[in-house]
């Protein structure tokens, strides 16, 4: 009688793992990609950033500043009484 074949699905060949090995490499380049993009900030023109506050709207009560002059999103040196329009009060 003959032999039944065997399943392949459980052999591992060369051929199947440099297809995962090509498929790891294209996710870590793409994931590299994006995280770079996440990195890149906004201008102060892009958000009409300006120097004073608007009312009891401060850069210092928002929730993308990060002390003591700087922005999560925003450019450059900011002042902590500035204001723009993306700004989103901080949880107390």
């Amino acid at each position: 009688m003959a032999d039944k074949p065997q399943a392949r699905s459980t052999q591992f060949s060369r051929r199947m793992l440099l297809r995962r090995a090509v498929r790891a490499a294209g996710a870590a380049a793409i994931l590299g990609l994006t995280a770079n993009r996440a990195a890149a900030k906004i201008s102060q023109a892009a958000v009409a950033y300006q120097p004073q506050p608007n009312g009891d709207k401060r850069c210092d009560k928002c929730a993308q500043f990060l002390p003591p002059n700087a922005c999560k999103i925003i450019e450059g040196t900011i002042s902590p009484q500035g204001w723009c329009r993306v700004f989103a009060p901080a949880p107390r």
